[in-house]
């Protein structure tokens, strides 16, 4: 298998999986994410398996939610958050067998810093710098950081990242809410300014997941990073945007549908391509298949 910091930065088309939450659950899993992988990890491991199965060149571990102050929110001790941590990791090293990528998935800590907020940088920090610490004592290709709308966390966790793990390669995705002044993150960011303090502060690639865009939209974020920047960019959006059927959230685009808008952001240059919330395995077949077409 190539290197994967070498490949992203010969521009080569690289697909990730797709939405995990709702898919876990479809698989008899639980609601709450981050239990699956001590509760019911067979059903994480076949996750995963399904979306190699329909074409992902790498998958992105179940532990979005398992930094410290996010999952002490979920009322996980320290411990249960790093067993639950732990056993994700080796449930995606089964899967991904080490045949394909692997991609050390870090979120955002559910909180806003200071003086929006009461964020603590420096607690940010040591969290973040724990979670990718351990993620680090096992074989993985980069880490990815998702669905952040503040760029100033986002750099805090690029910076514990780095810090725990220098030879690893991170990636950078942040969620929009709004196409204004090229792209903006509902804090405000544009999409030029954060693909500017990507490349600065020595993310491999960075991108976008998730928010309220449709995927032909989020080809004006993927333009707007492109003219700031250098860098490999990425892209997973959600399937539409979402509609209300009573509690749950519905999102709107067939695979078909999906495939067909992505063609838009890969035209625009994004190379890393998968999906958020409402995307399945059968949406990134039908993304791989448009692509060879």
């Amino acid at each position: 298998m190539h290197d994967f910091l070498a490949r992203i930065k010969a521009g080569e088309t690289l697909i990730l999986d797709g939405g995990m939450g709702s898919l876990l659950q479809q698989l008899g899993g639980s609601m709450k994410s981050s239990e699956n992988n001590l509760l019911y990890p067979q059903v994480v491991e076949k996750a995963h398996r399904l979306y190699l199965e329909a074409g992902s060149d790498a998958i992105i571990t179940n532990t979005f939610s398992l930094n410290g102050i996010y999952a002490a929110k979920q009322k996980l001790t320290p411990e249960e958050t790093e067993r639950s941590l732990r056993a994700a990791m080796e449930i995606a090293l089964r899967a991904a067998d080490g045949k394909h990528y692997l991609l050390a998935d870090l979120g955002p800590s559910g909180e806003m810093l200071a003086p929006f907020g009461t964020g603590d940088k420096e607690e940010y920090y040591r969290a973040y710098r724990l979670q990718a610490e351990q993620m680090a004592e096992y074989a993985i290709d980069a880490f990815i950081i998702e669905t952040v709308i503040d760029i100033n966390e986002a750099l805090i966790i690029l910076q514990a990242c780095q810090d725990a793990a220098p030879q690893i390669p991170v990636l950078l995705s942040l969620t929009f809410s709004s196409l204004k002044r090229g792209g903006c993150t509902l804090m405000g960011n544009t999409a030029a300014d954060i693909a500017a303090k990507a490349e600065a502060n020595g993310a491999a690639a960075v991108g976008a997941n998730c928010g309220d865009l449709t995927p032909e939209q989020y080809a004006q974020i993927v333009t707007s990073m492109h003219e700031a920047c250098s860098l490999p960019l990425l892209l997973q959006p959600n399937a539409g945007k979402p509609k209300r059927e009573g509690k749950q959230a519905v999102y709107p685009l067939s695979p078909a549908e999906f495939a067909q808008q992505m063609q838009s952001c890969y035209a625009a240059g994004a190379r890393i391509l998968g999906g958020c919330c409402g995307t399945t395995p059968a949406h990134i077949a039908a993304l791989v298949q448009s692509l060879k077409a």
